[in-house]
């Protein structure tokens, strides 16, 4: 463990190592000053403080084709990859251990992190700024540590917190973890501690994208509702292993309602800001900044999204896409009616199983026929987008995903777009608020169906049957709902993967076979065929939370390994 600690908690400490000669900024990489020369006394401005603090903003989740190329959303029951032997398939086929490298492993970058925001923390002092913006710079390093021990929490549950400590090399470090309440009461804390410093919503131009009072309460609520959910509230999967070691360490002693109910509390104090609001669907992923985006880890313009999922039957290197991610046939068939009742209802056309659906599918899914690039996709067996040649990587399931792309129906190309990852949006704080309502009371309250509602209505689902809502459900039929508007809603924002695991179903959504769509061209007859194209592996419950790395197990002895691994 010591080894592994100067890496990621001790990483940096090579600024106070080197020499205290100025260096020209010009000429000289960020990572190549001491902290002296980055916190300077005599610069009012900061001018490489806050190059500083961006660096730390670089740890945040990054998404999309984060995993080899893939995305995490292939790892859930919703896509697959469409490459055999894809790193991804750590994940989704059962073969994660504590000592095989793990794609999604992020302990040492968000040490890394936490360590480079308590450096900031600990010299920003020193530099002459205003109240104000020494305020809004501190609150941003807190959250970003806040936030990393987040992406630490739902990975591993309890985990190390070393709070404002700078080690120094040398220093003898095996730190016990702390437990998954301390953990989430420390998020919390930090949560409730700067989000009167934190920049003021709205925030100006200039300052778009940096931590902000709606970030820093939208965090707290995610936090807490994933603290409420069953894997952690009743449903602790240390409990009874045989290891009193591992209780604490993975989720609460026992089950408490009343976390359901600060978790909605959390949410509709995000809501209440009057701040956010749903985008119209057609501007939503595509506008750098609109009224539905909370926080988003910022990128250049680029066109690397429809290039690595899109389809593979055009020709120039503006148009061909490597058609990596396949979405599956079960996460179509969540997607309901235009009236918003699901396919099971009579106005289903088996024959053409497209038509008269619900509008995101169009906006998430490139399907047979639909018109792209000037043409209709051709995911039909022999077509252009689906040829069927050895070795050709092409979709595995008969679609590829359209999601976080602009209008490029009748586009000659993709064009340069704004494409950030969101980390946070609206329309995910509604659903937590519409999900902890209903999990702490009896039935659910009003609230819920306007939440759903209003969701739905953006969606473009039709009234007439109020927009497929029952207009009376039990506790268990709202839930249901719930959760399959979040999969539709959230789909690959790389909450599914996380969702079905803190709602501990994953042994049955995770574990089954994933299906695709057979389409064959008779002349201009389409029939279609379900079939099986793979099969995604949940098959132990150890498989709720990663192992902690084995490295980190054998150099510290009091570091304790997660249940099952």
């Amino acid at each position: 463990m010591k080894r592994f600690i100067y890496l990621s908690l001790l990483a940096g400490f090579l600024f106070s190592q080197m020499s205290c000669s100025k260096m020209d900024p010009e000429k000289e990489p960020l990572d190549e000053y001491t902290e002296d020369y980055i916190f300077d006394p005599n610069d009012p401005a900061g001018t490489l403080a806050i190059q500083f603090l961006n660096n730390v903003y670089t740890h945040l989740p990054d998404g999309f084709n984060r995993i080899g190329n893939d995305m995490l959303d292939a790892a859930t029951d919703d896509a697959m990859p469409s490459r055999d032997n894809s790193s991804i398939d750590v994940l989704r086929a059962g073969r994660l251990s504590s000592v095989v490298s793990n794609p999604d492993g992020v302990w040492n970058d968000q040490y890394l992190g936490i360590r480079k925001a308590n450096i900031f923390l600990s010299k920003i002092d020193i530099v002459p700024l205003t109240d104000e913006v020494k305020n809004n710079w501190k609150a941003d390093a807190r959250f970003l540590r806040a936030m990393f021990y987040f992406e630490l929490v739902k990975r591993y549950g309890g985990v190390p917190i070393v709070g404002d400590t700078v080690f120094n090399i040398g220093d003898r470090v095996e730190p016990k973890r702390n437990t998954f309440e301390e953990c989430v009461n420390y998020i919390v804390s930090e949560c409730d501690a700067i989000k009167d410093i934190a920049r003021k919503d709205p925030v100006s131009i200039t300052d778009w994208g940096r931590v902000s009072k709606g970030i820093v309460l939208t965090l707290k609520a995610k936090i807490l509702n994933y603290a409420a959910s069953y894997l952690y509230n009743g449903g602790n999967i240390a409990l009874n292993d045989g290891n009193p070691a591992n209780d604490a360490l993975q989720g609460y002693l026992n089950f408490d309602a009343t976390r359901w109910e600060k978790a909605a509390q959390a949410a509709k104090d995000v809501m209440d800001l009057g701040i956010y609001d749903l985008e119209n669907n057609n501007n939503l992923f595509i506008e750098r900044r609109n009224k539905e985006v909370i926080f988003s880890y910022l990128r250049p313009t680029n066109r690397d999204i429809p290039l690595l999922n899109g389809p593979i039957g055009f020709n120039t290197a503006t148009t061909k896409g490597q058609g990596l991610t396949s979405p599956t046939q079960n996460f179509i068939d969540a997607f309901p009616m235009i009236s918003g009742k699901p396919i099971t209802d009579a106005s289903y056309n088996e024959n053409n199983p497209y038509a008269s659906r619900d509008p995101r599918m169009d906006k998430a899914i490139l399907y047979n026929g639909l018109r792209w690039l000037n043409r209709p996709v051709e995911t039909f067996e022999g077509g252009l987008d689906k040829p069927n040649i050895t070795n050709l990587v092409q979709t595995k399931t008969g679609y590829y995903t359209r999601k976080f792309t602009a209008h490029f129906n009748n586009s000659a190309e993709y064009s340069l777009q704004h494409l950030n990852f969101n980390i946070f949006r609206y329309a995910d704080v509604m659903l937590m608020y519409a999900e902890a309502l209903n999990e702490f009371n009896a039935a659910p309250p009003a609230d819920v169906y306007q939440q759903l509602k209003s969701i739905r209505t953006r969606a473009g689902i039709q009234a007439a049957s109020n927009y497929g809502i029952p207009v009376t459900m039990t506790k268990e039929e709202a839930r249901s709902f719930i959760r399959n508007e979040r999969r539709i809603e959230l789909f690959l924002e790389e909450q599914r993967y996380w969702d079905v695991r803190r709602w501990k179903i994953a042994e049955q959504e995770f574990n089954k076979d994933l299906e695709g769509m057979k389409i064959t061209k008779v002349g201009s007859t389409f029939t279609y065929q379900r079939f099986i194209a793979g099969k995604i592996v949940f098959n132990n419950p150890r498989m709720y939370m990663y192992p902690i790395p084995n490295s980190e197990v054998l150099k510290n002895k009091n570091m304790v390994q997660n249940s099952g691994w």
